[in-house]
């Protein structure tokens, strides 16, 4: 028998109580129906796991286990499955992983498709949880990783910031290329560092998707004059490519031609300076 269900109207034969891992006791039921033994002897059962449990009505649930080689077979491939994820985990201790952005996302790969084959897998119940807790757990680390990183990039990219702040003689226009990899959050906030800057235009290459985040602002002074944050974005979409849009204050774009990085912040100076001349 690969199964043992509990079925409402049974002729039992003998009974003996076994113990799962998780020493939950379950009856095993040796038990004749139409008058045919489905069970010679209880040692018949071999191994048993618990491969799922449900609710089938109000304050009833049904438990399903597996026994003899289908036991056996759900063992070895919660075994499998978990020797993979250790061999994981020893990738995972490495906080340098997340410099090599390949290497790293390859790692969030593995440890999902994991986690994918074990949900659909036909395993011991308490294995399968054990194998989705672990691997929610190397998740979490490397998106600590992640944030770390990110927030590294942020603290230089203010640092950045305050060192054009602390010039004496602030421009009126300001293009500046910030460190790659910083996110909308992080220049946002260098920007409203440049407050006695009339009109910043920031931009930051993304090394991982290989495009350009471009930000700016201008005050109203500037905006009553004839110059507009999304004109002025619009003007470099037109060497970056990508999709821009915003307010006459404040607009962004995401680029796509990195390789006219240095072309766009030519064209950003030129047209600032005209719009406000």
């Amino acid at each position: 028998m690969s199964q043992v269900r509990v079925l409402s109207t049974l002729h039992f034969l003998a009974k003996r109580q076994v113990r799962t891992r998780t020493d939950i006791p379950i009856w095993v039921f040796i038990y004749k129906k139409d008058m045919q033994d489905h069970l010679q002897n209880v040692s018949h059962i071999g191994r048993i796991v618990i491969s799922s449990e449900e609710a089938i009505a109000k304050g009833i649930r049904r438990i399903v286990a597996l026994t003899g080689p289908e036991a056996d077979r759900a063992i070895a491939r919660a075994d499998r499955l978990e020797a993979r994820l250790v061999e994981e985990s020893k990738s995972v201790q490495n906080k340098d992983l997340v410099a090599n952005k390949e290497k790293f996302k390859a790692l969030q790969k593995k440890i999902q498709e994991i986690v994918d084959e074990a949900n659909g897998a036909q395993l011991p119940y308490w294995r399968k949880d054990a194998i989705r807790e672990t691997a929610k757990g190397l998740q979490k680390t490397l998106d600590g990783y992640a944030k770390a990183e990110q927030a590294a990039v942020a603290e230089k990219v203010l640092g950045e910031a305050k060192e054009l702040a602390a010039v004496a003689e602030q421009p009126t226009v300001l293009v500046h290329v910030f460190s790659s990899n910083a996110n909308s959050k992080a220049i946002d906030n260098a920007l409203k560092l440049l407050k006695d800057t009339k009109a910043v235009m920031a931009f930051s290459v993304n090394e991982d998707s290989g495009k350009v985040l471009c930000m700016a602002k201008v005050d109203k002074t500037l905006v009553s004059g004839g110059l507009k944050a999304n004109e002025w974005i619009n003007e470099v979409c037109t060497v970056l490519g990508g999709k821009g849009g915003g307010k006459d204050a404040n607009a962004q774009l995401t680029g796509e031609n990195v390789d006219k990085l240095d072309a766009a912040v030519e064209l950003a100076r030129k047209f600032a300076l005209t719009a406000i001349n």
